[in-house]
């Protein structure tokens, strides 16, 4: 157990000296991340702005042209209008001149509302390029600074994960799985070293019997109270 305890005591070391090297990088990482998923969601609105353009423009052009035909359907009709001969043709040409002038009116609103829209996308899409450059540059800028914390550290971080793992293996499985949950529950504290009478982490007083069982290094001591492994104060 005594092997064991020196184990999982140096584990403890390296495991604070990676917690510190991951505060280094701070939440850059989840940072990156979040802008990433910004930039994906703003381009795809602005590929909808644009394809909405186009869309658009479309019909814009369509309406036009429907329009004109109107137009041309108009100035004939009036042009034969006079020219009839019988009151059913007379009927005709003017029920024809009625049509096209709805027709016309129809279009003409249609292409208002289509101007409308494309000046409002148009803002729209200032907006959307406006906000897709900030956060570009946003990204690069946390990128650079990302990538000059890993050239920082990871040279480092490799050796200790090295070293972290040729101890881990030498560590019985339910010891090990013990500390690492402990870990996780305080703080990145696993193995807690007597501080006088008391549990270094917790603060919680250990009875005399129990600090001498932690002296004689034989089996293993949990802190009553908060579950670390205690260790001796040397030894940590």
């Amino acid at each position: 157990m005594k092997k064991d305890l020196e184990l999982l005591t140096k584990l403890q070391v390296i495991d604070m000296e990676l917690d510190e090297i991951e505060e280094e990088k701070g939440d850059l990482p989840e940072q990156l991340e979040t802008l990433k998923r910004e930039i994906t969601q703003i381009k795809t609105k602005l590929t909808d702005t644009e394809n909405r353009f186009t869309a658009i423009e479309v019909s814009m052009r369509e309406q036009r042209q429907a329009r004109d035909e109107a137009k041309e359907r108009l100035k004939k009709s009036q042009g034969i209008l006079y020219s009839v001969k019988t009151t059913r043709e007379y009927d005709a040409i003017s029920s024809e001149i009625d049509q096209a002038k709805s027709q016309i009116i129809d279009r003409e609103r249609q292409i208002i509302a289509l101007q409308n829209e494309q000046t409002h996308l148009h803002k729209i899409r200032e907006t959307q390029q406006e906000k897709l450059v900030v956060l570009e540059a946003d990204f690069d800028e946390r990128s650079k600074e990302a990538q000059e914390r890993y050239e920082q550290t990871h040279d480092e971080e490799d050796e200790l994960r090295a070293e972290r793992q040729a101890i881990v293996v030498q560590i019985k499985r339910p010891l090990y799985a013990h500390y690492d949950r402990i870990r996780k529950l305080r703080e990145g504290t696993g193995i807690s070293h007597l501080n006088g009478t008391a549990c270094g982490y917790c603060f919680s007083t250990v009875p005399a019997q129990r600090i001498a069982e932690i002296h004689k290094q034989e089996d293993l001591i949990l802190c009553e109270v908060c579950g670390c492994i205690l260790v001796q104060a040397e030894s940590a």
